[in-house]
């Protein structure tokens, strides 16, 4: 029994943890979304001497560049807070028609509006190729991982639809974890471009590749399961038979 009842107590601790990891991580993400739009202050009309972002880009901030950034300021917000939703309410009956509703207006907005103005954007990067290059990767992905939850959605296959989905609502979400990437490093002191290019592949690469060792991991628990299941009833005679077997003898 103390096995056992330790198995339980560790399951429980495990469970504890890892809600307290989920909240620590939602407060953090709504913490660095509200401070994003906090600085919206600055862009209306464009300050730049007081944005950070903005700073340096006085001569460059005309044009196609400048349509890009507006329509990002207005599309990113809101397809992380659609999706976010889109999460949460996958998989709810009662949510079943405002989901499908709300995520067909995700699909507009993500391949319409943020990934067209995120590519722009992308091309002027601060720190060069390398990370003009991550983004620009970031922003497809994000357009491929959006149209495959639709199609898989349409197509009825929803199991494979929420995994995609996720997919796309972390690389939705990776900005938030660039910003607090980039806060440490600045109170580290170890701001550099090179950094900063780290960070540009690293934001979104690292919560897709969790995610991916965590399906993984998912999987072979699932097989493992399956194997033993198999193995246990492996030298069982069919209750027909047993039953048959049983009234011989008797």
């Amino acid at each position: 029994m103390e096995p056992l009842a330790h198995t339980h107590r560790s399951e429980r601790l495990a469970k504890v943890l890892r809600n307290v990891l989920f909240w620590g991580c939602v407060i953090v993400s709504a913490k660095v979304f509200l401070a994003i739009l906090y600085q919206y202050r600055w862009y209306f009309p464009p300050d730049f001497d007081a944005s950070p972002f903005l700073a340096g880009r006085r001569f460059t901030f005309v044009g196609l560049y400048r349509g890009a950034f507006y329509l990002h300021l207005a599309a990113g917000p809101t397809a992380l807070v659609l999706g976010t939703f889109l999460i949460f309410s996958g998989g709810k009956t009662h949510w079943q028609r405002l989901h499908a509703m709300l995520g067909k207006t995700q699909f507009a907005v993500v391949i319409t509006m943020v990934v067209p103005s995120g590519l722009v954007m992308s091309l002027q990067a601060y720190a060069g190729i390398i990370a003009e290059t991550g983004f620009i990767v970031q922003s497809i992905l994000t357009g491929v991982t959006m149209a495959a939850a639709a199609f898989l959605a349409r197509s009825g296959k929803f199991a494979a639809h929420r995994r995609w989905a996720t997919r796309c609502y972390l690389l939705l979400w990776s900005p938030l974890l660039l910003r607090v990437v980039a806060g440490l490093l600045i109170v580290s002191n170890l701001e550099s471009e090179w950094t900063y290019r780290l960070n540009a592949w690293l934001s979104w690469l690292a919560p897709l590749a969790v995610y991916e060792l965590v399906l993984m991991s998912s999987s072979a628990e699932t097989r493992a399961g399956k194997r033993e299941a198999a193995t246990a009833g492996v030298g069982r005679s069919p209750p027909t038979v047993a039953a048959k077997q049983r009234r011989g003898i008797a």
